[in-house]
């Protein structure tokens, strides 16, 4: 009689425990590379959310008809953007401890996303709104947020932040 020997464990099933083994590590590391990422967008995200509840604070003060305590952020038709952006991010201001959150030698606020340029990524982008033209049906359409732009009341703005592939992802709608 003879006897059949079979191997319970080839080198075969070892080499697939392998590949397997592999593919598990390599999705645990995207995953985490991928949180990691999720983590930096939403720190952008509250970026601009501290952004928003400004501009709120600003509106509750002008309803009262009171002014900001930025003066160069005051819409007396003298401001412009580029002199409040600074004194938002000042050592005075209410975001002087706000920082890109992925590569804090960046900018924080910036003109727009640029998927061509990642040093856009995490950038809190700012967009005046401009009012459809009499005769159109309402709307109101969205453009950059220029550094000379005269700060005015009531003006539409957009808050959006640039994500990991600096795509723009829509925050809030605030007016000045």
């Amino acid at each position: 009689m003879q006897q059949d020997r079979t191997k319970l464990f080839t080198s075969v099933d070892a080499l697939f425990l392998l590949f397997l083994l592999t593919a598990l590590v390599g999705v645990a590391l995207i995953g985490h590379l991928a949180y990691r990422e999720g983590l930096k967008t939403e720190a952008a995200k509250a970026n601009a959310a501290m952004l928003k509840d400004w501009f709120d604070q600003l509106d509750t003060l002008s309803a009262k008809g009171q002014q900001s305590q930025l003066e160069a952020c005051r819409d007396d038709g003298e401001n412009t953007w580029e002199g409040c952006q600074a004194a938002l991010l000042s050592a005075q201001g209410p975001l002087k401890s706000v920082k890109n959150p992925f590569d804090s030698n960046q900018a924080v606020i910036g003109q727009k996303c640029d998927r061509s340029d990642l040093n856009t990524r995490g950038l809190v982008v700012i967009e005046k709104g401009t009012p459809a033209p009499p005769g159109a049906p309402p709307a109101i359409s969205f453009g950059p947020m220029e550094s000379g732009e005269k700060l005015s009341k009531d003006l539409p703005l957009r808050i959006m932040v640039c994500d990991k592939g600096a795509y723009a992802l829509k925050v809030a709608e605030v007016k000045l």
